[in-house]
């Protein structure tokens, strides 16, 4: 009966010291909260607050050439930077094809295409890649958003942002852009020349003076070959004449020139002198007020 009595009497006291430790625990935990001391934090894992590192492009002598970032091991390159399997690209082609295009370029053995010179570091005369009428669509939308504010849409160095600029903005349709010269100081006419200045733009000789902003941000390789493209294209617009347009469409296009021109004069012509309309009739003059008859002098 005692002992009986003993555990019950224990047992309520055992519950509410265990209470006690666990607010006095909590209560520890809030106090410690937000306030500043002197000693040094506790480290549960030293291992992971305390390990050897190296910054981005520093220097170190554990390694023979100084660099504490590693090269590539030899004979391996990147081939995807996302999951190529078949599983992944069956049924996805929009998004799909974005990536598989990435895949290509990553692959890609040749850099001609993505610097715009060849083996010797001369730049290309011609695009090293081929041309459709997608990829001059593609190049007119990129050219029309990045370039037109200071090239004019046509190419002819006259848009809106270029007349305000600190100095004449060229035009594409200079003969260095066109005429082919054996010069190496005059590279412009060649399509390396100007796929390279697209995407990393104008600088002075001295590398002070930066005339041009590169848009390799906003251009990748693809696009930038085809605003270079479209550029070509704007030249050929200019040079054209009437015997460059197939047989097929010249009638066409003599019929559409012919219909703007009489449009055009029967806005201009004056209307004729029938076709005016009436002058409205004039109201007779109101006789000017007098005195009335019979009444006059002075009241």
């Amino acid at each position: 009966m005692k002992k009986r009595e003993a555990q019950h009497r224990t047992g309520p006291a055992l519950a509410s010291l265990s209470l006690a430790c666990a607010l006095a625990a909590t209560l520890g935990l809030t106090g410690c909260r937000g306030d500043r001391a002197e000693d040094p934090p506790r480290q549960f894992f030293p291992d992971m607050d305390d390990q050897q590192k190296w910054r981005p492009q520093s220097q170190t002598q554990f390694y023979a050439d100084g660099r504490s970032m590693r090269q590539p091991a030899a004979n391996t390159v990147a081939f995807s930077r996302s999951p190529m399997t078949s599983q992944v690209l069956e049924g996805n082609p929009a998004w799909a094809s974005a990536l598989l295009a990435d895949r290509a370029d990553l692959l890609r053995a040749d850099d001609a295409a993505f610097t715009g010179k060849d083996a010797s570091g001369v730049y290309l005369e011609k695009i090293p890649v081929a041309v459709d009428r997608a990829m001059l669509e593609r190049g007119q939308n990129r050219f029309n958003i990045y370039c037109a504010a200071c090239h004019g849409m046509a190419g002819d160095g006259k848009g809106l942002v270029g007349q305000q600029w600190s100095y004449p903005v060229p035009s594409f349709h200079d003969d260095k852009y066109l005429t082919r010269s054996e010069d190496p100081n005059v590279p412009q006419w060649r399509d390396g020349y100007l796929f390279h200045t697209a995407r990393n733009g104008v600088w002075s000789p001295d590398g002070t003076q930066n005339k041009m902003p590169g848009y390799a941000h906003a251009l990748d390789v693809h696009d930038a070959w085809a605003v270079i493209a479209y550029v070509r294209a704007l030249q050929e617009s200019q040079r054209g004449t009437k015997d460059d347009v197939p047989a097929n469409q010249l009638a066409a296009i003599d019929a559409a020139a012919k219909a703007a021109a009489d449009a055009k004069a029967a806005a201009e012509k004056p209307a004729s002198p029938a076709a005016q309309p009436a002058p409205a009739d004039k109201p007779a003059d109101k006789p000017a007020d007098g005195p009335e008859s019979g009444k006059g002098g002075a009241q």
